[in-house]
């Protein structure tokens, strides 16, 4: 799986630190492509219509990374097909429909691509914006489960940052076709939704979830750096006259500050989300002339990195932090008045676990190969050696595997799966993958 320096998590006592970019169940039998209904939404550019934009449905593709994406829609049914594919184009209001045109393989990674078009009869061929719709469902139908998509600056940052760990520019969006590889690609297109609303392109304030921080105001910032590039006619005068797209693509290189330079407003959030320390008071100012997007920073950032703070309510000490295959987080409550407790939280920051946690636990935390949990537990229920499932069920005996050493510390997981715990005795234990002693 692949990490985005743009797209951090804050961690402080009482809040969860979450990997944002992390996994998703991909699927183990040969997928099946399905017919596609409508899709409906609208380009905007800051806040008016992109006329005559085209609109791809993409992919990620899944053979490699580095590889282009997938164009889904059909040029027989569309008419309409440039060198990227099939697309629908913007019509005067902006809007755009996608109707029996295009089918999609469940449990692959779809994502909306604008590009070009004009605001007010000035045209913009630089003017690219995308939207992360997410895992394909098995009627390949997005209908119900996004009725309308907001294309625009917002959704644009929402998702380059989700998942700018697995893109090159906006039309190379790829991973592995391993099972971990799809897990983590669809985990990163799925936190697209913690920043903003897919049917409204407004940025959140508080994750869907509703124990999670959203940095609204450095998100519509962002937002409004490329506004100030797809309202205009995308010129690139410059340096000695600088243009807005100048600046925008000058200083949002492929590594920052040189590298390839993006020829679109899209690639260009994704290279500032590979590169968020770069840069900064140039693509600042870009954000202050006539911005769109309200409740913007009032001043500048030290960078644009975009991070996320998921409390953890009742949680008064988190101890023993460890991410599993799935990309979910398992931590100990170690400050709890009625003792400490194994607690789970979903790859997008919502509780799994009930309040209460799956079991009193106070020690070390592993997972192994198996996602299955090894903890060292306490005097309730017991001092022993406890393994749960991923859904957090015991296997273990409910008084943990015996022959854990005194003051135990330490816990690992080796590659044969055998579990080792260290002592502050100045001792180590193995113990088998079925919790039998070893060592």
């Amino acid at each position: 799986m692949r990490s985005v320096p743009g797209f951090a998590v804050l961690s402080l006592a009482g809040f969860l630190p979450l990997i944002l970019t992390g996994c998703e169940i991909g699927s183990t039998s040969a997928p099946t492509a399905d017919a596609g209904l409508a899709i409906h939404g609208s380009v905007h550019g800051g806040q008016q219509p992109i006329v005559g934009a085209e609109v791809y449905l993409l992919a990620a593709n899944t053979t490699g990374y580095g590889q282009p994406s997938v164009s889904l829609l059909r040029a027989t049914s569309t008419g309409y097909a440039s060198s990227l594919g099939a697309y629908v184009p913007t019509a005067a209001d902006g809007s755009f429909t996608i109707s029996g045109d295009y089918s999609c393989t469940p449990n692959t990674q779809v994502y909306l691509y604008s590009l070009g078009g004009s605001q007010g009869g000035i045209a913009n061929s630089a003017a690219g914006l995308l939207a992360a719709l997410g895992n394909c469902p098995s009627s390949g139908n997005f209908l119900s489960s996004t009725p309308f998509i907001a294309v625009n600056e917002v959704s644009t940052v929402a998702a380059a940052y989700a998942f700018a760990g697995f893109a090159t520019d906006a039309t190379d969006v790829s991973s592995s076709g391993t099972p971990l590889a799809q897990i983590g690609i669809a985990n990163a297109f799925a936190n697209a939704t913690n920043l903003a609303g897919i049917s409204t392109g407004v940025a959140l304030a508080t994750t869907p979830a509703g124990n999670g921080t959203v940095p609204q105001a450095e998100i519509n910032t962002l937002a409004n750096i490329l506004a100030s590039c797809i309202n205009s006619s995308g010129a690139l005068t410059g340096p000695t006259n600088p243009t807005a797209c100048y600046t925008l693509f000058n200083d949002a290189q492929s590594a920052g500050s040189s590298g390839t330079m993006p020829s679109d407003t899209a690639t260009a959030a994704i290279n500032i989300a590979h590169n968020p320390g770069a840069n900064i008071a140039a693509l600042y100012g870009l954000s202050t002339a006539n911005p769109p997007f309200g409740s913007a920073l009032g001043a500048q950032p030290n960078d644009f990195t975009i991070s996320l703070s998921i409390s953890t309510p009742g949680v008064l000490g988190l101890d023993a932090l460890v991410i599993d295959g799935l990309g979910n987080a398992w931590f100990v409550n170690s400050g709890s008045g009625s003792g400490a407790f194994l607690s789970e939280y979903s790859n997008l920051g919502a509780p799994i676990s009930p309040a209460n946690g799956y079991i009193a636990a106070g020690g070390a935390l592993a997972v192994d190969a198996s996602d299955n949990v090894w903890i060292i537990g306490n005097e309730n229920p017991g001092s022993g050696l406890f393994e749960l499932n991923n859904s957090g069920s015991l296997i273990s005996p409910s008084t943990g595997y015996t022959g854990l050493p005194n003051q135990s510390g330490g816990i690992a997981v080796d590659v044969s799966g055998n579990v080792w715990v260290s002592s502050f005795l100045y001792t180590i234990s193995e113990f088998s993958s079925s919790g039998t002693l070893v060592l």
